[in-house]
């Protein structure tokens, strides 16, 4: 399984748990990083957010680091408007921003 993941388009309610269920899987594979190419985004909602949130605090917990790279400007947009910015921030093992 690679260690990169490419968000979908759909970052919502109608796509979170076909996209939750990839995820699981990926997150079973053992390694130390991930990156999710957040490019494409061009809907996201509360749940895809809540995905996000949900999917980084795996890594930590697993002492393993994501990374969020070019977010789209929506899905950027919608963590700042959220106040979940840190989303955006990379983190290394620990869980801690860098």
């Amino acid at each position: 399984m690679p260690t990169s993941f490419t968000l979908p388009q759909e970052l919502t309610i109608y796509t979170a748990s076909e996209t939750r269920a990839q995820w699981l899987l990926w997150l079973s594979v053992p390694g130390e990083a991930a990156e999710i190419d957040a490019s494409a985004v061009e809907q996201v909602d509360g749940a895809g957010l809540q995905l996000l949130v949900s999917l980084r605090r795996s890594f930590a917990e697993q002492h393993r680091s994501l990374t969020l790279h070019r977010p789209s400007t929506l899905l950027r947009n919608a963590c700042k408007a959220l106040g979940l910015e840190s989303l955006l921030a990379t983190h290394d093992v620990s869980g801690e921003a860098a």
